[in-house]
């Protein structure tokens, strides 16, 4: 398969380099770069590279090809519209609502947009679709929004050119995304800029979230029918800690939730286990799992009539299982899943004879691209879904808990993250899943109930007709001044380490 790549310019960014690398590394595929003349490619100016970080750094690369004709598939950087022959079609990026690649999102910055949105369009003679789009959260630091959602988005013809080498046919969806606006001026951007960063340090120095874990009635259908929820919770935990991500098992007559504890002070979260009676009260606490690494999410799973957890654990970079010796407090690692992986809240379930393991990704931010595995049984050998990943919205990606099943559909909670992490609950009805096609929709979206706990809402599980569910409360608390201090040194650290190795020699 030949795939042809058109740059506007001698000196191309490294967002794009990195597009280029994928593309070259896919076995099966001949590709060509190709120099566009009087393409209208602006490339960062002093200002751009300034605010912008390495991203947008531009390095020489050389052509390999003078023509664009004899290739399957052209990949157009160049900046401006093309004429090809290529058969699949020309591929091409809009950044953002001005698509401004010199200085990308700056409109969004500039007018405090909370998410940005990255589209590849597919065009062929008049027709054109959308490949794929992804929608981004917009951090207080503008070199992590382009490092995050560009880096993403550069990935995306590589994974494409596979699946058309693979033989598979590739399905546009939706219309085209409107362009409007334009760059701000430099003081608006910069004043914009300003305003999110002292908003995100405030936040970050000053600001604390404690999670609840309730109850409410009404089971998976309560989730569709857009009725507010009626949550009764447990008592508050005490200060400076919090409890999330819920699950109940009920095994030899005895209920139990299983959670998050997380304790400021110590910094990371355990797995609780807790005893309900019959009007869910708790009457025995006990810990489940205690690692030095953060735990949270405790997924509870059934493996040939042995009851297992697998908690997130992403800072040890594995998925890995847990069996229960005695019930419910004490398990023994068993077996990693996933070895050398980041991933966050991996949620699984069996579907069409296959298991299926749904998680996002710590590295690629948590809360943006949901990531797909499948296998023969929940032991594995697992394999990577070859559209990964099958959705990109900081909106609903991030899994919220398992899917379930109404009238014969499934549909999958995800988190909301776009305003606020853990603001709300997506509700995707999962329209086609085999091991090569993904297709969902988001059906409904669900805010906070009301009370106590609602400034954000991001785990739902069922049991029976119960719904259990988790609930945000933030609010100031000076002492976490401390914690925020150790962990900008650390984030400032690897900013550091990463923007020595990814400096740009002169040319």
């Amino acid at each position: 398969m030949k795939v042809a790549v058109a740059v506007g310019a001698a000196r191309v960014p490294r967002w794009q380099r990195d597009a280029i690398a994928a593309l070259r590394a896919l076995p099966g595929i001949e590709l060509a770069v190709v120099d566009v003349p009087g393409s209208e490619h602006v490339a960062a100016d002093a200002f751009a590279a300034r605010i912008a970080g390495p991203t947008l750094s531009a390095a020489p690369l050389a052509a390999t090809a003078t023509s664009l004709n004899g290739h399957d598939v052209v990949v157009n950087l160049a900046g401006r519209a093309l004429e090809t022959d290529a058969p699949h079609g020309t591929w091409s990026f809009q950044l953002g609502a001005s698509d401004d690649p010199a200085l990308p999102f700056a409109h969004e910055i500039a007018h405090g947009a909370a998410t940005v949105e990255i589209a590849l369009i597919r065009r062929h003679g008049a027709q054109a679709d959308v490949l794929r789009s992804g929608r981004f959260p917009a951090p207080m630091w503008y070199p992590t929004l382009l490092r995050l959602a560009l880096a993403e988005a550069g990935t995306w013809p590589a994974t494409f050119a596979a699946v058309l080498r693979d033989g598979a046919e590739l399905r546009g969806d939706g219309a085209l995304p409107a362009r409007h606006g334009r760059r701000p001026s430099r003081a608006r951007l910069l004043l914009a800029l300003g305003v999110r960063l002292v908003r995100g340090m405030r936040d970050a120095f000053f600001m604390v979230d404690t999670w609840n874990v309730g109850f409410a009635a009404g089971g998976p259908r309560a989730l569709l029918d857009g009725a507010v929820l009626d949550v009764q919770w447990l008592p508050d935990p005490p200060p400076r800690t919090f409890v999330a991500d819920p699950f109940v098992i009920e095994r030899d007559g005895r209920r139990v939730l299983f959670l998050e504890e997380f304790d400021y002070d110590r910094d990371r979260g355990v797995i609780d286990a807790l005893e309900l009676d019959a009007e869910n009260r708790v009457i025995r606490r006990t810990r489940a799992l205690d690692v030095p690494t953060h735990l949270s999410y405790p997924f509870p799973l059934e493996i040939d009539g042995e009851l297992y957890l697998v908690p997130e654990n992403c800072a040890a970079h594995e998925v890995a299982l847990y069996r229960c010796v005695a019930f419910p407090d004490r398990w023994e690692r068993e077996a990693a899943l996933f070895t050398a992986f980041d991933g966050v809240d991996t949620t699984f379930f069996a579907h069409d004879g296959r298991w299926w393991a749904f998680c996002t990704r710590q590295s690629t931010g948590p809360s943006v691209a949901l990531h797909a595995y499948h296998a023969p049984g929940p032991r594995g050998p697992w394999e990577a879904h070859p559209l990964n990943p099958i959705v990109i919205d900081v909106a609903s990606a991030r899994p919220a808990g398992p899917p379930f099943v109404v009238d014969g559909v499934l549909y999958r909670p995800g988190q909301d993250c776009s305003q606020t992490y853990g603001g709300a609950i997506a509700i995707a009805r999962i329209d086609e899943l085999t091991p090569r096609t993904y297709h969902e929709t988001v059906v409904r979206r669900l805010a906070p109930p009301p009370g106590r706990f609602a400034d954000g809402f991001h785990t739902v599980s069922c049991a029976g007709d119960l719904l259990i569910v988790d609930g945000k409360r933030t609010h100031y608390d000076a002492r976490n001044t401390g914690r925020a201090l150790r962990a900008l040194r650390a984030r400032i650290t690897r900013a550091l380490q990463r923007s020595r190795s990814h400096r740009v020699p002169e040319a």
